[in-house]
């Protein structure tokens, strides 16, 4: 191997040989430069070393004994209580049970480890729109753009590890001016060194057998393989691995594929043991409300339609149900009381191990504004408001208590028949309604089927004969899907009554029968 030390890149000079690493940190720097290429950039590392387990751990506040993540029969992670009793990963599971009887093992689960990342991007969107997912158990963040938002870099970091914290996760954070110097970093936090130098080789984002080649030719530690040659590293390596060295110190650009900007919630809990009974899952239910009213608040959305999900190992198909809202809100006393009443009509689910909350559509968060004299006297716009959302109140019970089908609204069809003129709305949609100046007028009440009247000297006969007072106005519309040889064509009337009632009327056109449709209020 060559003992030449590398030229730094766009640098005439050739850098000198490098010194121990016992020399004093005052002393310059002769080792491969780390972030030549500086920029404004700031990344954060999220490393969330024990995803594993906490999925299954995060929803009880205290775990006093012994829990086990196994893959292959071995164990993959373990919490505090089960290394208190000398449990270690890799070790076979005779091994652990051996060591204690208590201890409670769960079949690890990458899927859900893949939700659970995913929703964590979701979540920390609230801080950058730069978020990137990065291996199994990281998230990368570029929080350069938005530290003036959150007063410098501490307070930041505190809030990001308060807001996973309080979700159940552990987490490590780095940070750093490149993105795999910032990962590198996360992975490393919690060892004991004295500069970015001295951390070890182990935490490299790279291969077992790269990492064992390293320690073999004696190299332990950053600063001993920053200083070794890039030709050398390449040949003995490969050029992969050469390259992420130089994404390490900056030398080459690095660039990150960050999540999509369209917000989508999805969270569950899993647990440890099957749950028999549903009304005990008042608290994990209770605890994602909470989760999404936070996450709402922070992304300033509405939403008018969950869906939760109850499953179970045993059973591939899982139990779904969906809780809709007359309008968007972000309310979790109202999400909880139409969760539980949605509940209590499930019968046909006997165990349950995991139960998940998905939302898919959003809405921008309601304006909330008042004049100069707010709160002086008497506020219509408040009367208006507190009116309309008791109102939604009541057709959010009415709909979770009947059902979907029960509670609809209306709106305006594309059709000029009268009795196909309008069409069934989910609760929460809108309705159009939009009359036009010449509009004829209409009856607010419809017969289903049109009523054959009776017919004297030529006039339309209902309780005595009826006036006309208007018409014709003629409908011919909806050829294609009616019967061949159906009368189509009609002249609609608007007719009275003796005792002064307003009918509508109408007969086919070339036919002397005569039908009542509608009746005016």
């Amino acid at each position: 191997m060559s003992s030449k030390s590398p030229q730094p890149i766009k640098s005439p000079q050739p850098v000198k040989s490098p010194q121990p690493l016992a020399q004093p940190s005052s002393e310059k720097d002769t080792q491969r430069p780390l972030l030549k290429n500086k920029s404004s950039a700031v990344w954060l590392s999220l490393n969330f070393h024990h995803l594993s387990l906490d999925i299954f751990c995060r929803d009880q506040q205290a775990i006093d004994k012994p829990v086990v993540v196994t893959e292959k029969h071995r164990v993959y992670q373990c919490n505090q209580a089960a290394m208190a009793l000398g449990i270690k990963t890799g070790q076979s599971m005779d091994t652990a049970f051996t060591l204690s009887n208590r201890t409670t093992s769960i079949e690890r689960q990458p899927d859900k480890e893949v939700a659970s990342l995913q929703h964590l991007a979701q979540w920390a969107y609230q801080f950058t729109p730069h978020v990137a997912v990065k291996s199994d158990n990281c998230l990368l963040l570029e929080v350069g753009s938005c530290l003036k938002l959150f007063q410098g870099l501490t307070p930041l970091c505190k809030q990001i590890q308060k807001g996973v914290t309080d979700q159940g996760y552990q987490v490590s954070l780095g940070i750093g001016q490149t993105p795999s110097e910032a990962m590198l970093l996360a992975k490393a936090n919690g060892t004991p060194v004295s500069s970015f130098h001295d951390i070890s080789v182990q935490f490299l984002q790279t291969s077992h057998t790269i990492i064992s080649g390293l320690q073999q030719m004696g190299i332990e530690t950053i600063g001993q393989l920053l200083a070794l040659p890039t030709s050398s590293i390449n040949r003995r390596f490969g050029t992969y691995f050469g390259d992420y060295l130089q994404c390490l110190t900056g030398e080459k650009p690095d660039p990150q594929k960050y999540i999509s900007e369209q917000a989508r919630f999805y969270h569950s809990i899993t647990f440890m043991h099957d749950v028999n009974n549903l009304s005990s899952l008042t608290f994990p239910i209770n605890r994602l409300l909470g989760e999404l009213e936070n996450f709402l608040t922070h992304r300033q959305f509405w939403v008018n339609h969950l869906t939760w999900h109850l499953c179970h190992r045993a059973h591939p198909n899982r139990r779904s149900f969906s809780v809709h809202l007359a309008a968007p809100v972000n309310n979790i006393k109202m999400f909880l009381a139409l969760t539980q009443l949605k509940l209590d009509q499930i019968d046909d689910v006997k165990e349950v191990d995991t139960i998940s909350l998905s939302v898919n559509r959003f809405f921008p968060a309601g304006e909330t504004s008042s004049d100069l004299f707010s709160g002086q006297g008497f506020d219509h716009q408040k009367v208006i408001e507190t009116t309309t959302e008791q109102q939604n109140q009541l057709l959010n019970m009415f709909h979770a208590k009947l059902g979907e089908e029960a509670c609809f609204g209306l709106s305006e069809h594309n059709d000029h028949r009268p009795e196909k003129a309008w069409k069934k709305i989910k609760p929460g949609q809108n309705s159009y309604w939009f009359p036009a100046e010449d509009t004829n007028t209409r009856p607010s009440f419809l017969l289903p089927t049109p009523k054959l009247l009776n017919v004297v000297d030529d006039s339309p006969c209902l309780a005595g004969k009826l006036s006309l007072l208007k018409g014709p106005e003629r409908i011919d519309f909806g050829w294609w899907d009616q019967p061949l040889g159906k009368p189509l064509t009609r002249d609609y009337y608007i007719a009275r009554q003796k005792q002064g009632g307003l009918l509508w009327i109408f007969k086919y056109l070339n036919a002397e029968r005569w039908y009542l449709h509608g009746i005016f209020s």
